[in-house]
């Protein structure tokens, strides 16, 4: 998913929440695409997928919530309405715990058009304040509340495909606070109840992890390590990071003799946090 470029927005519908109403404004169809109203979600869709902020998570099961409107929606794109309408009084009810008032959630189906895999977009939408004129004299600007252009970056969104248990990660998400002394229970909000979903480390940071630790471990050990294991174990990480797949244990096993200090390496790694020995690396950043 974090390799989505080129997207087409296939329908949208955005539901209004207020914990000061009744009821939530639960959409009951589709909005019109028109050129600027996809234009703007798009580019929106397009920022949460490249966010340099953006997380991976993983469902807790294909039967939460948000996994199976998900499938429903991918498989019977007709259902999107329906299934909208579940997402948004999912939303609303989670919302009830915060403690913010008003908010927007856009919820929207698109297509990575190089692949022609279709993907769920959730953007929770925060009204930003404007002032408009009307007329002339004292008292021409009026308030109004607007939704947040694609240059502002969305503090929480979800980019979501069905619950795999064969993939290591369904959702990129963004989960930011709005403030410093954000209530407990608003922060947890998006991740844990909306969502019903956990933190998986990205590539990224896995890639980051591997070539990091690996160098600091090689510093501490080089006393007890030859010339040729050094530059083997440090080339190999440098190399296989920058392609499709990096094996650990494979590289280990090639690099370092001893299997004591075979041991030693890989359980630092898995110490500092590294959930797999063998995943598919960042090779951008590598």
């Amino acid at each position: 998913m974090q390799s989505i470029e080129a997207i087409e927005l296939n329908r949208l519908v955005i539901h209004g929440i207020n914990n000061l109403a009744e009821e939530p404004e639960i959409a009951e169809k589709e909005e019109v695409l028109s050129e600027g109203l996809r234009h703007f979600f798009e580019e929106h869709i397009r920022n949460c997928v490249k966010s340099s902020s953006a997380k991976t998570g993983k469902f807790n099961g294909s039967d939460t919530t948000i996994s199976t409107c998900a499938a429903r929606m991918i498989e019977a794109p007709d259902t999107f309405v329906e299934q909208g309408k579940v997402i948004g009084m999912w939303f609303s009810h989670q919302m009830a715990k915060s403690s913010q008032v008003q908010t927007f959630l856009a919820v929207g189906l698109f297509t990575d058009l190089d692949t022609e895999d279709r993907y769920l977009a959730l953007l929770k939408m925060d009204a930003v304040r404007a002032y408009v004129k009307r007329g002339s004299g004292a008292g021409a600007f009026e308030q109004i509340q607007i939704l947040p252009d694609p240059t502002r970056q969305l503090l929480r969104f979800a980019i979501a495909r069905p619950y795999n248990d064969e993939v290591r990660y369904d959702v990129i998400f963004r989960n930011q606070p709005a403030s410093k002394d954000e209530d407990p229970d608003t922060s947890s909000m998006w991740l844990d109840a909306f969502l019903e979903a956990a933190e998986v480390a990205t590539p990224r940071q896995m890639t980051q992890l591997v070539v990091k630790e690996t160098e600091k471990w090689l510093q501490q050990n080089e006393a007890e390590l030859d010339e040729k294991e050094t530059e083997l174990l440090r080339s190999s990480v440098r190399t296989l990071a920058q392609t499709e797949e990096i094996d650990v244990e494979a590289i280990a096993s090639a690099a370092i003799k001893d299997e004591e200090k075979r041991e030693q390496y890989i359980g630092r790694l898995l110490d500092k946090g590294l959930t797999e020995t063998t995943f598919q690396p960042d090779r951008e950043w590598a």
